[in-house]
């Protein structure tokens, strides 16, 4: 019998799923900008392509803060 954690893994699992088939399916919503809008640094071919708006180091930043203050 499966506890909550094996629920919410498959329950990840099948989140993460669909949303890159989406993506392999549809392509990004919008190519992202060619300087990151935090810093103007330059973003990468490859991240902009996937749609990000901030270079490595910004998203790096945002994510510690978001998990730090809850957002």
């Amino acid at each position: 019998m499966a506890d909550e954690a094996d629920l919410a893994n498959d329950l990840i699992a099948n989140e993460v799923s669909s949303v890159l088939e989406k993506l392999r399916r549809d392509g990004p919503a919008k190519k992202g900008p060619e300087h990151c809008v935090t810093c103007e640094d330059p973003i990468p071919a490859a991240r902009r392509k996937m749609g990000f708006e901030l270079c490595v180091s910004c998203a790096a930043e945002a994510e510690r803060r978001d998990a730090l203050f809850g957002g």
